[in-house]
C-alpha cells in the first residue's frame, strides 16, 4: 500500500505530514510488490495530483506491462516518423489518433490500453462520419495500432479481430486519353494563363509535365520530383531497378526529350521542383493546374457529358496505348513498376478487353479472305494394293 505526504519547508510552519491545503512539495511513500520499499517525489504541490501518481504506481504494479492509451498512441506515432514516412502519410494517422481517439477514451475514461477492447471500438467506429473508402482506411490504421501494441507486449490479443472491415465500393478503373483527347489537352497548354511565380514558364512546364506522364509512365509525384541525373545522353528515361536487379529504362521521344532539357529551373538537379519545401507542396500546386487545365480542355464523352479528367489518367494513357499496341502484358508491368502481372491486369482488364476486341475484329476479316488451295494428299499405293486383293478374295 502506498501513502502521500507532505514535506513541509520554510516559511510553512506546520508540521502534520496529512495536511493537504498547504503548498509544500507532495511525496509517495509505502511498499510496492516486487519493488518494496519505495519513497519518491510526486513532482507536485497538488495533493490530488500526487494521489493520482500514487493510484497510477499501484495500478502499474498489479499489473505488470499495461500502460495507458495516450502513452501507446505517442509511442505509435513515434514508430511511424522513425520509419519515414512521408507527411500526407503521417497527418491521416495523427488526425484518427490525437483528435478522434484520445479525446473519445478521455470522456469514456478509458485511461489504460487493456480497457479498450471489441465492444469500445465497435462503439468508437459509429461515431465516424465518413464515407465507406474513409472508413475501410481508418480501420487499417486502427488495426496497425493494436497490432503495434500486441508486438510490444502491451496486449495478448488484437481487439480489432472482433471487427469486420467496411464494405467499401469496388474501385471503378479510371479512363484513358484517346489521342484526339490528348492534343486537346495539348491545345490547352497554349490557352492556360497563370499568375504565379513562374507565370512566364508555367502553361511551357504545363505541357512539359504532361508529354512527361503520358510518354514515360510516371506518377504525378514521380513526375514533379524528377531529377535530371535520370535522363541519359540517349534521352531515355530511367525508371527503376527491377528484383532481378537490372535497370528498367524507357526511350522518351527527342521533342519531350529536347522540352526537358531546355525547360528553365530554379534548381539546376530537378526539371520541375525547385527542392525548397516538401515535395507534396509542389505536387499540390502542379495538381491544381492540371485541373485548371482540364476545365479549359473541357473533354466530354460521345452523349454530351464531361468526362471526369484525373493527372493519373496520363499513366493509364501510357499503359493501354502499350498495351493496345501489342506490347506483352508482362513488359507493361515491369515499366508500371507493379509487383506482378496480376496487379496490372486487376487495373487494366478493360483494355486488355479492348485489345481482344482488336484481335476478334482480325479474325473476322480473315473470314472473307480467299481459302487457299491445299495440295492433294500422297497416294498409298500399298494400301490401294491390298484393297484391291481383298475385294478379289
Amino acid at each position: 500500500m502506498l501513502s502521500v505526504y507532505t514535506r513541509h519547508y520554510p516559511p510553512c510552519q506546520r508540521t502534520d505530514l496529512h495536511y493537504r491545503r498547504c503548498r509544500c512539495p507532495k511525496w509517495v511513500r509505502g511498499c510496492l510488490d516486487g519493488e518494496g520499499l519505495i519513497r519518491r517525489s510526486a513532482h507536485t504541490r497538488n495533493w490530488s495530483k500526487a494521489e493520482r501518481l500514487m493510484r497510477e504506481l499501484e495500478r502499474r504494479a498489479e499489473f505488470p506491462g499495461v500502460i495507458e492509451v495516450k502513452e501507446a498512441v505517442s509511442a505509435y506515432l513515434a514508430d511511424q516518423r522513425a520509419r519515414k514516412l512521408s507527411p500526407p502519410t503521417l497527418t491521416p494517422m495523427r488526425a484518427l489518433f490525437e483528435k478522434r481517439f484520445l479525446p473519445w477514451c478521455e470522456a469514456r475514461q478509458l485511461v489504460r490500453l487493456d480497457a479498450v477492447r471489441t465492444p469500445q471500438l465497435k462503439e468508437f467506429r459509429c461515431s465516424w462520419d465518413c464515407n465507406a473508402r474513409t472508413a475501410r482506411r481508418r480501420h487499417e490504421r486502427l488495426r496497425s495500432f493494436f497490432a503495434f501494441c500486441v508486438s510490444n507486449g502491451w496486449l495478448t490479443a488484437n481487439p480489432t479481430d472482433g471487427l469486420k472491415k467496411p464494405v467499401a465500393p469496388r474501385t471503378v478503373p479510371t479512363d484513358y486519353f484517346n489521342r484526339r483527347e490528348f492534343e486537346r489537352i495539348l491545345e490547352a497548354t497554349s490557352e492556360y494563363e497563370y499568375c504565379g511565380r513562374d507565370c512566364h514558364d508555367r502553361a511551357d512546364r504545363l505541357r512539359t509535365l504532361v508529354l512527361l506522364m503520358r510518354w514515360s509512365g510516371l506518377a504525378i509525384k514521380d513526375a514533379v520530383t524528377l531529377s535530371r541525373s535520370r535522363l541519359d545522353a540517349q534521352g531515355a528515361l530511367f525508371l527503376r531497378r527491377a528484383k532481378t536487379g537490372i535497370a528498367v529504362y524507357v526511350p522518351l521521344p527527342p521533342v519531350l526529350v529536347s522540352a526537358l532539357r531546355q525547360l528553365p529551373s530554379s534548381n539546376s538537379a530537378y526539371f520541375f521542383w525547385s527542392g525548397a519545401g516538401y515535395p507534396h507542396n509542389a505536387i499540390s500546386s502542379y495538381q491544381r493546374s492540371l485541373r485548371k487545365l482540364f476545365r479549359i480542355a473541357d473533354l466530354r464523352y460521345p452523349d454530351g457529358r464531361p468526362k471526369p479528367c484525373r493527372s493519373h489518367m496520363f499513366r493509364d494513357t501510357f499503359a493501354v496505348e502499350l498495351l493496345l499496341a501489342g506490347v506483352p502484358i508482362d513488359q507493361v508491368s515491369a515499366l508500371l513498376g507493379h509487383r506482378s502481372i496480376k496487379m496490372t491486369e486487376k487495373h487494366y482488364l478493360p483494355w486488355v478487353k479492348a485489345r481482344q476486341k482488336q484481335l476478334t475484329a482480325s479474325v473476322r476479316r480473315a473470314w472473307f479472305t480467299e481459302v487457299r488451295k491445299l495440295p492433294p494428299e500422297p497416294v498409298d499405293v500399298e494400301r490401294e494394293e491390298k484393297e484391291k486383293w481383298l475385294a478379289i478374295a
